[in-house]
């Protein structure tokens, strides 16, 4: 079967799904203002204490209203979790989209997204523990807010792929989504003891190499720019050490989303994978 590279448009405001949460009720000059003090404060509330260690009352202290009028806003917790997610990630997005317009070849944006990406780590690091360690483990979260804003936030890899084909800086068989799983499951593991205080990054130093690493792999020898020789035997290694922790990082996940959140033992039942299996992958 034939594997598309194609990245998918962005969606209109008709096709934004249902669990991109709103504030409930007419949207007046006075409820969009409490709806703001109200995400403020469960922005500040979940990057602090995560989301399930989180509750609505202490969002609705710290607003100085009762709970009660927190949920006529967001119905549920999980409401409020889509509506901060969004809120954050929209204005990457954008930052992204306008910088990446500006930049030509393979071996340019790749830098750029790998660059961009670890910056988030350094500069976000209470939303990358909220979103790896909490959300992006449950069960759920194929259906989720998160998971169609991480298809978005990563597609701008897929069209680096699909223009370095076009132009022929990347073979014509190049496996966009092998590679979006490379990079940013790479990426997640390298910088997950730092999340949790276990050593610094230098961002330039990591992107410029990160970038020699995946182009040398996926880049050898083709085409008039890319370099004249094949990755040493080192760099080889080197790449298939990555590969192998990032295979077992996503062990771990997957083990996380198939275990009972109910007695934390129980295998989930025969047959019946997680969500999300058997679609194309998309980080």
């Amino acid at each position: 079967m034939t594997r598309s590279n194609r990245t998918p448009p962005a969606a209109s405001p008709e096709e934004v799904p249902a669990d991109y949460a709103q504030p409930a009720g007419a949207l007046t000059p006075r409820r969009m203002r409490r709806a703001a003090e109200i995400l403020a404060a469960a922005r500040e509330v979940f990057l602090e204490k995560g989301f399930d260690r989180s509750s609505v009352g202490e969002i609705a202290a710290k607003v100085g209203v009762v709970e009660g009028l927190v949920y006529s806003y967001y119905p549920s917790k999980r409401d409020l979790l889509n509506a901060v997610l969004r809120g954050m990630y929209e204005p990457l997005i954008g930052d992204l989209e306008d910088k990446f317009s500006r930049l030509q070849g393979v071996r340019s944006r790749m830098r750029f997204l790998i660059w961009r990406h670890l910056r988030v780590y350094v500069e976000e690091p209470n939303l990358s523990r909220l979103v790896l360690h909490e959300v992006r483990t449950g069960p759920e979260y194929f259906q989720s807010v998160l998971h169609d804003l991480h298809v978005r936030y990563t597609a701008f890899l897929l069209r680096t792929v699909e223009d370095g084909i076009a132009h022929g800086e990347l073979p014509p068989d190049t496996d966009a989504e092998l590679l979006r799983s490379m990079v940013y499951g790479g990426i997640e593991h390298r910088m997950w003891g730092t999340l949790f205080g276990r050593g610094t990054v230098d961002v330039e130093s990591m992107a410029d190499r990160y970038t020699a690493m995946v182009l040398g792999f996926v880049q050898p020898g083709y085409g008039a720019s890319a370099p004249a020789s094949s990755p040493s035997s080192t760099e080889r290694t080197h790449i298939g050490q990555v590969l192998d922790e990032v295979r077992a990082r996503l062990d771990q996940i997957e083990q996380a989303v198939m275990t009972s959140p109910d007695t934390g033992s129980a295998p989930a039942k025969a047959g019946k994978p997680p969500a999300g299996r058997g679609k194309k992958a998309s980080k």
